[in-house]
């Protein structure tokens, strides 16, 4: 039988480490979990030492790096970065509002990748 992949997505690292715990709980093997981020240099909440060095020694600071943690890049990056609405300050932090940005991977074979979606569905996956 040949291989499946399977990309999952959720809003949290802590409930896609939940849903990859579970998967390695039953037999699956390679299991992968990867923030991934639009705004280049990975966004602010990837790591809170460098969000806070970033703003502090900043001496170019824009819309779009104070409230993403967006490094210095060329302009058309930032006019795209500033379209995000955690840009504006406009957005109330819902988590309706908030990207999947957390992707879990399965690699699984055929027949058991039933299971393994039916499994991530139930942990509110996107798939």
């Amino acid at each position: 039988m040949g291989e499946r992949n399977i990309f999952a997505y959720f809003q949290t690292m802590d409930r896609a480490k939940e849903a990859a715990q579970m998967l390695k709980q039953r037999g699956f093997e390679t299991v992968q979990v990867d923030r991934f981020s639009p705004i280049p240099g990975g966004g602010k909440d990837l790591d809170q030492d460098e969000e806070l060095n970033s703003i502090l020694r900043q001496q170019d600071n824009s819309l779009t790096t104070t409230t993403m943690g967006l490094p210095s890049v060329s302009k058309d990056k930032q006019i795209l970065a500033a379209v995000n609405p955690d840009a504006s300050g406009m957005s109330d932090g819902s988590p309706f509002d908030h990207a999947e940005d957390v992707c879990l991977t399965v690699i699984t074979d055929e027949s058991r990748f039933e299971e393994a979606i039916d499994l991530l569905e139930k942990l509110g996956a996107y798939i």
